[in-house]
């Protein structure tokens, strides 16, 4: 009873060292193995076109520019004025590149229709190009001029030459591209955006009005994990190693306990069984032992000894199921004749023949 008990608290104990290693590796692992953060960089971005219609000298106006959002008149208009201004801002501190340039675009337009007569582009400003250092924004503010009447009567006079029914337009573009470093993640990437303003042609009157594409957008610029470097974090990485291993091979051990526990008692009832089969005619089932106080207690070495004694003495073998094992005796006046099948016995050896266990 003893060593079952003795067994269970073995199994108990590796079981609770187990659950506790495994705990531990739990917690290793996410601090070791989660050695990373997570990191993004955030964009805010803000575009604005303004202009100025400047007008030629003339007898009804007396202003030297009109503002935005007017209905114009073709032949008083000298030049445009156009002042874009560009801002981003990131929520984290960068560096990295930018430039950026303008281009006019003339377009001949089938009326009613996407299709198009004519397409042509010019370059109006030189590429400029800046570096920003460790900053989390930048402006671009850009003024230009731009001679309408010029466009005007290229388109006028394609529409003159060809006789086609068509609408033109000259858009202005910004284009700022943004070529970004980011140092924690290891990161390039290249950001484009572009500002437009969109003057119709060949019309008597601009009564289309200029279009801006003023507008505000925001948005994710990074996105990705940053990897930590330390000493702890190896160490973390190691503790995890050794307490998973080291978890396991316990659970593997704690099985072949429970393995040894399980095939030790299959023998002891194995043999038992055997002997209350081969001899249920001479032995008797008590549910005590007897008591035993005047009587003379000869333990025997094995069973077979025990009905070596029975021919002797004719009485019936008693059988006692106790927790230790199974009790045997054989009285006889003064004399009890005993034989102990004990469970412990089975613990010394894995494969017990019969006339191998000892008392």
């Amino acid at each position: 009873m003893w060593e079952k008990i003795k067994t269970f608290d073995n199994i108990f104990l590796i079981f609770l060292i187990t659950f506790a290693l495994a705990i531990i590796g739990v917690l290793s692992i996410r601090f070791g193995f989660h050695d990373y953060e997570q990191r993004e960089v955030n964009f805010s971005e803000d575009k604005k076109v303004n202009y100025k219609v400047y007008l030629k000298e003339n007898d009804f106006f007396q202003e030297e520019f009109l503002p935005e959002n007017m209905t114009y008149i073709n032949n008083l208009i000298d030049y445009i004025n156009i002042d874009f201004n560009y801002n981003i801002e990131f929520t984290d501190k960068l560096s990295g590149v930018y430039n950026y340039y303008i281009k006019g675009i003339v377009e001949a337009n089938q009326v009613d229709s996407d299709s198009k007569y004519y397409t042509k582009e010019y370059i109006l400003s030189e590429v400029k190009t800046k570096k920003y250092d460790n900053k989390n924004s930048f402006k671009i503010n850009e003024k230009i001029d731009i001679d309408y009447q010029k466009y005007n009567a290229l388109l006028t006079d394609f529409k003159e030459e060809y006789g086609v029914s068509m609408d033109g337009n000259l858009q202005i573009v910004l284009t700022v591209q943004n070529m970004v470093k980011d140092n924690k993640l290891d990161e390039n990437i290249t950001k484009n955006s572009k500002l437009n303003l969109n003057i119709p042609l060949t019309s008597l009157t601009l009564e289309v009005p200029i279009e801006t594409n003023t507008e505000t957008s925001e948005g994710v610029l990074f996105s990705g994990k940053i990897v930590k470097e330390g000493f702890l974090y190896f160490v973390g990485k190691i503790i995890a190693i050794i307490c998973y291993t080291g978890a396991i091979i316990l659970l593997l051990y704690a099985f072949y306990l429970i393995y040894l526990s399980v095939k030790k008692e299959s023998i002891y009832q194995k043999q038992l069984r055997k002997i209350l089969k081969v001899y249920d005619g001479i032995i008797v089932n008590l549910k005590k032992r007897p008591i035993l106080t005047k009587s003379k207690v000869i333990p025997v070495a094995t069973f077979e000894e025990l009905i070596d004694a029975h021919s002797e003495v004719r009485n019936p073998i008693n059988y006692i199921a106790e927790k230790e094992g199974a009790l045997f005796l054989l009285m006889s006046d003064n004399i009890v004749y005993s034989y102990h099948l004990k469970r412990e016995l089975f613990k010394r050896k894995e494969n017990v023949k019969d006339e191998e266990v000892y008392d």
